[in-house]
């Protein structure tokens, strides 16, 4: 527990006496809880009891509320991932009025006044409303979501946007929320039924964490569209499929042996990418034209070879050295090159040697993988959080009976490998791995609230300035 032990004076010289509890919902994504927390601690002045919710999260998660354990008020887990509901056993589970309920996923501003005892005051002067969260920081908002832009009709007393708002950091009035806590368009729906209004502050501002979480945790956001729609998810990246990532673990394995970083990666592949596809900045060329490669000498640190067809594949090998400051990687067949050594296909200057490449086993199991419709919810988009592991895994499954080895060479004399490739854009087509994810239809949260409580044959504004009129309390509302 934070701060119970003292009493602060709030903004506008008022005392806050009862700590705040603070119910926080987790679910995986550990960097983003820590990045919360540790802001909060630091940035927080007025006091606070911080309890946790966990969602049924990975190990690691667990394994840090655990031992963070000394940190928080509370921890309460859950044994399976009950998404917001959850966070109805926090609510249960605490007493100040109001409480806050709160996503994982966002910094909290340095101010002074801090910002929770800004909004513990804002909540005060304006009794109407009975629910206000945070307002978020537009510097990382998705490119798929529209810019801000504010009605003047909608701000109250110039501090508050009268808007539906999710869970962050959004303080409630227990007297304001009568039902449980399922979505967030249904709590602003309850509130306004309670007779309160609802919105998010101006001025005061969090950072949202959860925006990027298309590029770092695609699977968790791409696993949310069963609870609702998030626009973010046309910006994940194509995910790599299993068969792709057994293909381009041990090659990726050796390239980085040798020092050469995914950028600097030069694929040329007759069979599909994937190198390529598994390493997003590597470049790509899909059954390059015969003849010299459209690249000058040492562009790449490293030239992958996928499947090249056998009337070709010798020939490439003394053009592929060429554009390479480090090594040629090829994955082939014996036939492919004519049942010569690597070593004797070596050109002046380069060594050549074998090794096993994509195991037989590991391809066949991939396959399976990637063609049964009962493990698709389980890879999806999270192949792109589980790279590594997957690359790892494939990379080790080197071994055995496989009827493609790999091929490598390396300049005896080094040159240095450049940090990416280099190539003039109008002389190679690079392949470009363009993302389908699901694209639901997306509406926003002040959308979803105005049909649904048309469909309820709800007047939400005329219920609320009911309830205003009958408390004698003024609206708030600029003339």
């Amino acid at each position: 527990m934070r701060g119970s032990a003292r009493r602060s004076r709030g903004y506008g010289s008022r005392e806050v006496a009862e700590p705040t509890d603070i119910i926080l919902l987790t679910h995986n994504r550990l960097a983003h809880l820590v990045a919360t927390v540790d802001a909060l601690e630091a940035r927080t002045h007025a006091p606070y009891r911080l309890t946790v919710v966990d969602n049924a999260s990975d190990p690691d998660v667990r394994n840090w509320l655990a031992a963070n354990r000394h940190r928080f008020h509370q921890v309460i887990l859950r044994p399976a991932n009950e998404f917001l509901e959850a966070l109805n056993h926090g609510i249960a589970g605490t007493t100040s009025d109001p409480y806050m309920v709160t996503d994982p996923d966002l910094l909290v501003p340095d101010l002074d006044p801090c910002w929770l005892t800004r909004m513990r005051d804002m909540l005060d002067r304006h009794p109407d409303f009975g629910l206000l969260g945070i307002g978020l920081d537009q510097t990382n908002l998705p490119s798929v979501q529209e810019p801000e832009t504010l009605d003047a009709d909608e701000i109250v007393d110039g501090e508050i946007v009268e808007r539906p708002v999710g869970s962050v950091f959004t303080l409630i009035r227990r007297d304001a929320l009568n039902s449980s806590y399922t979505t967030d368009y249904e709590t602003c729906l309850s509130v306004a039924r309670a007779g309160y209004r609802y919105g998010w502050t101006r001025d005061v501002r969090a950072y949202h964490l959860g925006w990027d979480d298309f590029k770092l945790y695609p699977g968790h956001l791409a696993s949310k569209l069963k609870y609702g729609e998030y626009r973010e998810v046309n910006l994940i990246a194509r995910p790599p499929t299993l068969p792709e990532l057994a293909v381009a673990g041990p090659v990726i394995a050796e390239a980085r042996r040798m020092g050469v970083p995914e950028a600097s990666l030069l694929e040329l592949t007759w069979s599909g990418p994937a190198v390529g596809a598994a390493a997003p900045d590597a470049v790509v060329l899909v059954e390059p034209e015969p003849g010299p490669l459209p690249l000058e000498a040492g562009a790449a640190g490293a030239v992958v070879m996928i499947d090249p067809p056998a009337d070709r594949a010798s020939a490439l090998v003394p053009e592929a050295c060429r554009v390479a400051a480090r090594a040629v990687i090829a994955v082939a067949t014996l036939e492919a090159f004519g049942s010569r050594t690597a070593a004797e296909l070596a050109p002046a200057g380069w060594s050549g040697r074998e090794a096993s490449g994509p195991g037989d086993v590991p391809l066949a199991l991939a396959a399976a993988a990637a063609g049964d419709v009962s493990l698709e919810s389980k890879l999806g988009v999270r192949t792109i959080e589980d790279r590594e592991h997957w690359l790892t895994l494939f990379a080790a499954g080197a071994f055995g009976v496989g009827e493609r080895r790999l091929w490598i060479w390396e300049r005896i004399e080094p040159v240095d490998v450049p940090d990416e490739v280099r190539y003039d854009a109008a002389r190679v087509r690079r392949w470009d791995p363009v993302a389908v994810p699901p694209r639901p239809p997306h509406r926003s949260l002040a959308t979803r609230v105005r049909e649904r409580a048309r469909r309820d044959g709800r007047i939400l504004g005329e219920t609320v300035r009911i309830r205003v009129a009958r408390l004698g309390l003024r609206s708030g509302r600029p003339s």
